[in-house]
């Protein structure tokens, strides 16, 4: 069974939309452990997510979202194009109290009503650092703008030498970067070809690059680049105010963990535990979707746009650092973000 909770004993099955009423049932009797439940519907959100659309309402206007333990990612792809009532309930509720299950449900519906009363509430005094936290940016004027695809693929990694790899991982650095003598990148984690992502807005170069700086705190390494698919006039930006070069990370081994990553669709042969399909035998993380949502993300430092999340990884992809690193493009700027947060 693909789905494994961490709490509340073994899974039920969901083969049929008939399952699906079941498993909705229970959130509403609220009999089972939320994360339990959780699990479950993080599995129909990678699989079958059109059983539950008959149950968004139920969910929305019965007010059951603040025991739906789901993570952020899924609700974007069960609540995507939720009707203009759930948004309207939403919106009610929100402008009377505000709610952080709310205005999250309120978010991953997605829909364009959805998006002006996100824009309209922010600028009313809403939380809007929470919602770029979680991929969502109000411009001046306009509705909100969704910097995300809801689209996923989840990154596998496989070690190994392969020569023209679509998305290798560990290659030297004077590959990526325009002047190694001169670039605070120390660390190549993995290339990613962006038209495997679906839902990625246009970009100039065909693949761009995860990388690192030497360093073991929190950090941002910004880049233009070229037409070469090379990174120039790397920029780094350290989170924690401590700028100096970690020597032991400058000093990792350059032709450790090399490899490829696969980019594959979610379906029922990955692990669904844990709110996360990272126990599947490889996965290292997710390309597509929105980001964590526990961190501030980059804004273009040209346009001060909030920057395109493309995919976030483990370090356990290449080991350098600890935490999740993350990939962001602005595609108007040409610009291409590296972050390191910490693990949730």
């Amino acid at each position: 069974m693909p789905i494994k909770p961490v709490h509340g004993g073994d899974p039920m099955p969901l083969e049929s939309p008939d399952d699906v009423a079941t498993l909705v049932g229970h959130l509403e009797r609220r009999d089972r452990e939320p994360a339990w439940l959780g699990d479950h519907f993080s599995y129909l959100a990678g699989t079958r997510p059109d059983w539950f659309r008959p149950f968004q309402e139920t969910v929305i206007a019965g007010n059951h979202l603040p025991f739906w333990e789901v993570v952020y990612n899924d609700a974007c792809v069960l609540l995507a194009g939720a009707s203009d009532r759930c948004v309207e309930t939403l919106a009610g509720r929100l402008r009377d109290r505000w709610s952080h299950y709310d205005m999250w449900a309120l978010a991953a519906i997605g829909t364009d009503a959805a998006r002006v009363v996100i824009a309209d509430l922010v600028r009313a005094g809403g939380d809007r650092q929470d919602l770029e936290d979680s991929g969502i940016w109000v411009p001046p004027t306009g509705p909100a703008e969704y910097r995300f695809t809801s689209q996923r693929r989840a990154v596998v990694l496989e070690p190994g030498d392969f020569p023209g790899a679509d998305n290798p991982v560990g290659l030297p650095v004077e590959r990526i970067v325009r002047d190694p003598a001169t670039t605070p990148v120390v660390w190549h984690y993995a290339s990613f070809r962006l038209g495997q992502i679906p839902g990625l807005p246009p970009f100039p170069a065909e693949r761009a690059h995860l990388v690192a700086p030497a360093s073991a705190c929190l950090w941002t390494v910004f880049a233009d680049i070229g037409a070469d698919g090379r990174y120039l006039g790397e920029e780094v930006r350290f989170e924690s105010g401590d700028d100096d070069p970690d020597e032991d990370y400058a000093d990792d081994a350059p032709g450790f963990g090399v490899g490829r990553v696969v980019l594959r669709p979610y379906g029922p042969d990955l692990i669904y535990s844990n709110g996360n399909v990272h126990s599947s035998p490889g996965v290292v993380g997710t390309a597509g979707g929105p980001p964590i949502g526990l961190y501030p993300n980059p804004s273009c430092p040209s346009c001060k746009r909030l920057m395109f999340h493309a995919l976030t990884v483990e370090t356990y992809i290449r080991e350098h650092g600890d935490g999740f690193r993350s990939l962001y493009l602005c595609e108007d700027c040409h610009k291409v973000a590296s972050t390191a947060t910490g693990w949730n």
